[in-house]
């Protein structure tokens, strides 16, 4: 018996199965690399010489705000820029000053901004030494602290 085809019908395919499953698994393991190796903040810090940041395993980010950084010698930094030294009951006038210049030259849109700062010391500074710069710092309006460490993760 022939099989007759008619002009313009084409004879009906079978559907095709297709499996996925190797597929699913290669974008279950990117998905999982991609999730691993996520950075949520934007923050790039340098850090000065002689300066050691103790651990954490504290997760949240830091935000961009002005910069102070104490190494294991007392040096203070601001932005990356050397102002001077702390003396031993951990006050400092040039940062009083420096971060007095730092908030006058900071737009009215900045405002919320203008109140963080992130603080980065040594692992070997004494708390009389924090709570001076803290101090300091909020003298000059910079009320919320953000303390960057090394995350352990």
């Amino acid at each position: 018996m022939k099989r007759m085809f008619f002009k313009g019908k084409k004879p009906k395919k079978e559907a095709m199965d297709l499996d996925i499953t190797s597929l699913l698994d290669v974008l279950v393991i990117l998905l999982v690399f991609l999730l691993k190796s996520y950075n949520a903040s934007n923050l790039k810090l340098n850090l000065v010489k002689d300066l050691v940041i103790p651990n954490s395993v504290a997760r949240t980010m830091g935000d961009h705000a002005v910069i102070v950084q104490v190494d294991k010698n007392k040096n203070l930094y601001v932005n990356n820029k050397p102002v001077g030294m702390i003396t031993r009951s951990g006050e400092s006038p040039v940062l009083l000053e420096a971060l007095k210049s730092i908030k006058e030259n900071t737009d009215i849109a900045e405002v919320k901004a203008a109140k963080r700062i992130n603080l980065v010391f040594d692992e070997q500074i004494p708390y009389n030494v924090m709570k001076g710069v803290m101090h300091t710092s909020a003298l000059v309006g910079y009320t919320e602290f953000k303390f960057i460490v090394k995350g352990n993760y």
